[in-house]
């Protein structure tokens, strides 16, 4: 009954606060101002300025704000200012390469993981990164990964289901957690215990994208070249059965090596496929039957089961699309509750409901006059991510004082202010690149232009093979298998060898026999090269110029689409976007290091060292966005408790002995210490002490020092502190740092 009450409450006052207050921002706060009231609460107090700008840079951007940029904030006199920042960072590049952290834990995005390989990783990271940058609707981006289908030179979102490679009913457990919040992979063995999910809505669900095809590609011209391949081991066959009698054991010998012939054959069309065999998802109907050990009356084992919808109306049609269409319907019961929430969570700490990816029927928001509020007010968007990020950056109760206490498990936040939240492995390694950094948002061009190199080469090595015709690469594989044969052979007596040497722990016989085994390798490699790759190559490029023709080039062996993409053939270079692109950020990059100079002072015959060290420094520190997803282990973004992006959602933001002892002790404060690093230049472009030691508070904590803080280092000074850089390490170890107030 008492919830019954408030409910009600909610539902009148929200309809007043609604009349009233046209402004979405003003709605929600009217919406929580009644929640408060209901509950007896009062809202923290407003944020100032010196804490809002460091949190907005920390939620918008995913790292503090430079010395620079908070000094603008602070000094501006605007009396929008806090609106206009957050119009500034949501619109930069910053944002793209936080919001991707954000979206990369939940799709578990790996740009050189096993199962997708390192181009189709590489297109799906580009994919969720142009999605935010052109502010892709929400919508659309589901659409489009649930969807996918093609190659990953002209549609990156295949890496999503690349990502499940062979295990089609744990991605779809996968997109039902991620898009509906809802989960069911309880549901693929028996009814769901604690929900109402069956087993039988399990299947139905599953049958829609049953039919993807995750497996390694081998088909088009490579496929009937193999077809031929098994049409000659056929007959092979046939002849052998009908020798089986004979005593000639030279047809018996000729035949055996026949055998192997036709093996080796196969041998080298998988290594002409190889580089491009997680690079292709196709949809083929295909019939999903329930487990042999299905034990429910509506069906039969081993039935095979039609698609159905388990929540709202029913999809349209049976198939992809149609799957995709009524998964980001608006009609979907659970599709816009959930981003809502994720986002809600992503700005204010915690939920509405949580946890958010396990959402029941009796499911209840803690707010829920604010939840249908924010439903409708996304659904209105037409799914505009920004625009409703705009709107929850610019609440009242977003910009006021963070609450300190700890939600633990079935206590209700009511969102007097934001909970205060300890910063993200990435967030934590972005901050350091700002203290590095001058400007730290430009994005690694480099790497960027690397992974479209990568997508090329592999779009050219693809279009070359299917050059070929299949009678072609089957003389072409019969070649290179002579080869292939012989080596086999000679592999084995190495083999042999290399088991002797070990058991006599001959270390230079093993090191000699390792680099005629490499050797081997590279004989085999170079012999499929020549009689496949650059025949299809010159074949590819005989189309489109009378150029002279390929010759000793290596293609396989190494990066192979890096090897492929620097092989020239007109029509096949970056596009023309991604050139402008690239273009424009270089040009930004120099423009900003001219600024950089400027504004820190550096004198005209210090400036060329300047950019050599700054050039220098910038190589090795980049966002986390920019490094390889997940970082290798051993990365300060491991130790920090970024994801493995194994798991839905996983990383880890605990304290830990090693984070500690990396910020004390590992070789993170260097380069921050380093002369030209963003915060010495900005704590030594002030001559006197004082200002220094304001330098250094505004370049970490985005404030000034207090009296108190004053006093303790001039103590500290007096007890042999006297350094600006023991300041400096002192701060970066403290919670105030760590923390995201």
């Amino acid at each position: 009954m008492r919830r019954f009450v408030f409910t009600l409450i909610f539902s009148v006052l929200a309809a007043g606060a609604m009349a009233a207050t046209p402004n979405p921002s003003e709605g929600i706060d009217a919406l929580l101002a009644a929640d408060w009231q209901a509950h007896k609460l009062a809202p923290n107090a407003p944020a100032s300025d010196e804490v809002l700008v460091r949190r907005l840079y920390l939620d918008v951007v995913g790292r503090i704000p430079t010395y620079r940029e908070t000094e603008a904030f602070l000094g501006s006199k605007e009396p929008n200012k806090r609106a206009a920042l957050i119009d500034k960072l949501l619109a930069s590049e910053g944002y793209v390469q936080h919001f991707f952290n954000f979206w990369a834990d939940l799709l578990r995005a790996q740009s050189r993981g096993e199962a997708a390989g390192s181009t189709t990783g590489s297109a799906y990271v580009n994919f969720i990164k142009d999605s935010l940058r052109s502010n892709k609707p929400y919508d659309q981006f589901v659409r489009e990964l649930v969807g996918a289908q093609g190659r990953p030179w002209d549609n990156g979102a295949i890496g999503y289901y690349k990502r499940d490679r062979g295990m089609p009913l744990d991605n779809t457990a996968n997109t039902v957690r991620v898009f509906l919040g809802t989960r069911i992979e309880c549901a693929q063995c028996h009814n769901h215990p604690f929900d109402k999910w069956t087993q039988m809505q399990f299947y139905q669900i599953a049958a829609f994208t049953y039919g993807v095809d995750t497996g390694y590609y081998q088909a088009g011209k490579l496929g009937v070249a193999r077809e031929l391949i098994y049409a000659e081991q056929k007959k092979l066959r046939a002849t052998m059965d009908a020798s089986k009698g004979s005593a000639d054991p030279a047809l018996k010998a000729q035949q055996e090596q026949l055998r192997d012939h036709y093996g080796h054959m196969q041998e080298t069309l998988n290594m002409t496929g190889n580089p491009l065999a997680t690079t292709m998802i196709g949809f083929h109907p295909k019939n999903l039957q329930l487990p042999h050990d299905y034990k429910y009356a509506d069906a039969k084992p081993k039935a095979v089961i039609a698609p159905g919808t388990i929540m709202g109306p029913p999809a349209e049609t049976i198939t992809l699309q149609g799957y995709a269409a009524w998964m980001t319907s608006p009609d979907n019961p659970r599709f816009t509750k959930v981003i809502v929430n994720r986002l809600w969570k992503k700005v204010f700490g915690l939920g509405l409901i949580e946890p958010v990816d396990e959402i029941l029927d009796g499911t209840a928001a803690t707010n829920p006059a604010l939840m249908a509020y924010l439903e409708d007010y996304l659904r209105g968007l037409h799914y505009d991510m920004k625009a409703y990020l705009r709107t929850l950056l610019n609440t009242q109760a977003y910009q006021r004082c963070t609450s300190r206490e700890e939600f633990a498990a079935g206590l209700t936040c009511h969102f007097t202010g934001p909970v205060l939240r300890r910063m993200t492995a990435e967030q934590m390694w972005d901050s350091f690149v700002t203290l590095i950094t001058p400007s730290p948002d430009l994005p690694d061009l480099p790497l960027r232009k690397d992974t479209e190199m990568r997508l090329l080469g592999a779009r050219k090595m693809n279009d070359a093979i299917e050059a070929l015709t299949p009678e072609e690469m089957f003389e072409g594989a019969r070649t290179a298998a002579e080869t292939y044969r012989r080596q086999a052979a000679e592999m084995k007596a190495l083999q042999k060898q290399m088991t002797e040497a070990r058991a006599t722990d001959d270390t230079e016989a093993i090191k000699a026999l390792g680099r005629k085994t490499k050797e081997l390798q590279v004989s085999a490699l170079k012999a499929v090269n020549d009689s496949i790759l650059i025949p299809a190559v010159n074949k590819l490029a005989a189309r489109h110029s009378p150029a002279a023709p390929i010759r000793n080039v290596m293609m396989l062996g190494g990066d192979v689409e890096i090897n492929m993409s620097k092989v020239e053939i007109p029509g096949y270079d970056l596009p023309a976007g991604t050139q402008a692109w690239l273009s424009e950020q270089s040009e930004a990059a120099a423009s900003m290091m001219q600024n950089e100079m400027q504004y820190f002072g550096i004198p005209d015959k210090d400036r060329k060292n300047y950019l050599k060290q700054r050039l220098s420094l910038s190589k090795d520190w980049h966002r986390a966005a920019d490094i390889e997803s997940p970082a290798p282990r051993g990365h300060y973004l491991r130790e920090f408790g970024q994801s493995d992006r194994e798991l839905i959602d996983n990383p880890n933001a605990d304290a830990s002995i090693p984070q500690a002892l990396d910020l004390m002790n590992g070789q993170l404060m260097p380069p921050v210490l380093a002369p030209c690093s963003q915060v010495m230049l900005a704590v030594h472009k002030s001559p006197y002490p004082d200002q220094q030691m304001e330098a250094a508070y505004l370049a970490l904590l985005s404030r000034k020092p207090t009296a108190k803080e004053r006093a303790l280092w001039l103590k500290a000074q007096e007890q042999g502190l006297t350094s600006i850089e023991d300041l400096i390490y002192a701060l970066i170890n403290t919670q105030q740092f760590i923390f995201i107030q």
